[in-house]
């Protein structure tokens, strides 16, 4: 109380005397003070009437107080200079030879709880004059700098939206503009995921839209398996945002630069995989997002055994196709010419094994499918139909019909190749 009396009585009295100069300063900055004397002058400056140097031109002789100033502050000629300012640095500096009395506020503009908020969450914004709570300030909002209606150092938002993200600037005076940037985000988003005992599945962590806050780290966590060792969030000059760890057996994850997703991929999931995991995201100011997302691991369609791939499906289907295919050239070529029954069957399984490659793109079963040849002669196998018909002439029909086989048997081929290739990728 007797501190402040004092600041007080020396404040009116600089004012009074018109040597009094009051100074806003933001917090990092550094302040010059002058005392107003000329050269081979005596010097004396006080920080709240504490001794902070005094230096005797006549003897060269130096004394030095013990305030918390001094050990950031400097003299060059008749100048004080305060390095490195901090809220707790505000006062009234003085010199004695001159009277000459300064009284420096330090500026800090901050939001609580932080500059990310999450939506429908309250704020205040700061703009904290240090020493002078009730001196009126001008706020101006996003996006275009747009004035604010209150002028108090202290102003409360209340249920933000995106309207509310950006900068918003304080001007304490014309010489000095503080900014701080807010964002507004949705939360991190994720969604429930099933999977299939054996598979891997993408655990889901992502932003809705680019943060500007700085995000400097983050993890995945599952308080349910702790042997499971997941990578961590690690912002640095030479790699930006990425991804710090090894990849293991359990767990995959990109190796490059990140920015809004923050997925990873468990791997070989097992029943007791299922349960809750958490992604945390750390942004600069010591603001934190989390969100939770359930692991449900569902038994396989046929009660166990081998999880169903759709892919492989597929591949066993084109394979059942190309066996049939080769199966049905093969018994062409043993087949013998002059033998009109033979020729009749051949060309019943040539018609039957006409499989197009389109086919093989749908749901193709093995039901879909003739058995070629059959062990018995088909009933369409009559005398009638070797009267109307020459040998040489199915030959010749037949021989064509061999010919479009064997293209379609290439066409099925490259297909095939085509989803191999594919099951190889994905299972890298």
């Amino acid at each position: 109380m007797a501190l402040c009396k004092i600041l007080f009585f020396l404040l009116a009295l600089c004012i009074w005397c018109g040597k009094c100069e009051v100074l806003y300063k933001r917090v990092g900055d550094e302040v010059f003070m002058a005392c107003g004397v000329g050269p081979n002058s005596d010097i004396e400056w006080k920080y709240n009437d504490k001794l902070i140097f005094s230096i005797n031109a006549r003897s060269g002789n130096k004394r030095k107080g013990s305030t918390h100033i001094n050990d950031k502050a400097r003299l060059n000629g008749d100048k004080l200079i305060v390095f490195r300012l901090e809220t707790k640095d505000q006062g009234v500096y003085s010199c004695k030879q001159s009277g000459k009395t300064y009284t420096l506020h330090v500026v800090s503009v901050f939001v609580k709880p932080g500059p990310v908020l999450v939506q429908s969450s309250n704020a205040e914004l700061h703009c904290d004059i240090t020493g002078d709570p009730d001196t009126k300030v001008q706020w101006q909002r996003p996006p275009n700098g747009e004035t604010y209606n209150e002028k108090n150092q202290v102003i409360q938002l209340k249920s933000v939206t995106s309207r509310e993200a950006g900068q918003w600037t304080c001007l304490v005076n014309d010489g000095l503009k503080l900014s701080v940037t807010l964002t507004v985000v949705v939360g991190l988003q994720t969604t429930a995921v099933n999977v299939s005992k054996g598979d891997d599945i993408e655990l889901p962590c992502s932003f809705p839209q680019s943060v500007s806050q700085r995000v400097l780290g983050g993890k995945w966590k599952a308080a349910h398996r702790p042997t499971v060792s997941f990578p961590t969030l690690m912002n640095t000059e030479d790699k930006g945002l990425h991804w710090n760890g090894e990849k293991s057996p359990k767990v995959n994850f990109t190796t490059g630069q990140l920015s809004t997703n923050f997925d990873v991929t468990l791997k070989n999931v097992q029943t007791s995989d299922a349960g809750t995991f958490v992604c945390t995201v750390d942004f600069e100011g010591g603001v934190s997002l989390s969100v939770e997302t359930t692991l449900t691991v569902v038994s396989n369609p046929s009660g166990g055994g081998a999880p169903c791939n759709p892919q492989s499906e597929i591949t066993k289907i084109v394979e059942r196709i190309l066996g049939m295919v080769i199966r049905t050239i093969c018994g062409t070529v043993n087949a013998p010419d002059p033998a009109l029954l033979k020729l009749k069957e051949l060309k019943r399984c040539v018609d039957d094994a006409g499989v197009s490659p389109s086919d093989t793109s749908s749901n193709v079963s093995s039901q879909d499918i003739s058995p070629c040849p059959p062990d018995e002669p088909s009933p369409l196998q009559d005398t009638g139909f070797g009267q109307s018909i020459a040998p040489e002439d199915d030959i010749e029909s037949l021989e064509r019909k061999k010919l479009n086989l064997q293209i379609k048997l290439l066409e099925i081929q490259n297909e095939y190749y085509t989803l191999k290739l594919k099951t190889l990728k994905n299972s890298q």
